[in-house]
């Protein structure tokens, strides 16, 4: 009887360790938020990540009309549509304008898990320290290439 209740304890013992050693494996998504705000347009980056490696990354661009040399929000449509337009052609890129008053929002998704890098790399506006992208999207390196450009990290 006492063997039986080793073996049953050693088998639970096992069990056990086998689920942490799963659960420690499957990586938890991070969060990491970057602010920036400059010449009155303010940028805020959220990236979400799987250990190192950037899954999606969203955007949100507050642009006052006069930066971008218009005073309406007619004009502001003008000029920025097709931009949108060539971002939202890109499988895996969403990219919305919402114009307000005196500013334009620009709301942008990049799900890294189904977008083409290469394409990604030609829109304007895309930035990266190595054009290597086997291994994915470091999300270190994004931190550290956004704080040398002057993004602070948010909580």
């Amino acid at each position: 009887m006492k063997k039986w209740k080793k073996g049953l304890l050693s088998v639970a013992v096992a069990v056990g360790l086998i689920i942490l050693t799963a659960c420690s494996l499957i990586a938890k998504e991070q969060k990491v938020k970057m602010e920036k705000e400059e010449n009155g347009v303010k940028i805020i980056l959220t990236y979400y990540a799987k250990r190192d490696t950037v899954t999606k990354q969203t955007s949100e661009n507050i642009i006052p009309y006069s930066e971008i040399g218009v005073k309406t929000a007619d004009e502001a449509k003008e000029q920025l549509e097709e931009l949108a337009k060539s971002y939202n052609k890109l499988k895996g890129v969403k990219d919305q304008l919402v114009y307000g008053e005196d500013s334009v929002t620009e709301k942008d998704v990049v799900d890294y898990t189904v977008v083409d890098m290469a394409k990604a790399m030609e829109l304007t506006g895309t930035m990266t320290d190595d054009d290597d992208f086997s291994k994915g999207v470091s999300l270190k390196s994004s931190i550290k290439l956004l704080k040398e450009q002057g993004f602070k990290e948010k909580k």
